[in-house]
């Protein structure tokens, strides 16, 4: 992970944390935040999928207050720091 890092940004000081999306057309660090990365992998990628999975709504807009508020318990306290 280091050298990930190192190669997005050679001066990088932080922490060399994971899960990571990489692009490995621009050599770079898309995101590195797992509650962000997550929502991202509900919809980023559907043109990928057969087109069955495409409208499956993992994260519905009726439910997603209640989902942001148990993802930001876990993360504050289990989570964080892993």
């Amino acid at each position: 992970m280091r050298d990930l890092y190192l190669t997005a940004d050679p001066q990088y000081e932080g922490r060399f944390t994971v899960p990571v999306i990489w692009d490995k057309k621009t050599n770079t660090v898309v995101n590195n935040e797992s509650s962000e990365i997550i929502r991202m992998l509900y919809t980023e990628f559907d043109d990928l999928l057969p087109e069955k999975y495409r409208n499956v709504d993992l994260y519905p807009e009726d439910l997603r207050k209640d989902i942001d508020e148990t993802n930001s318990w876990t993360y504050d306290t289990i989570n964080n720091g892993v």
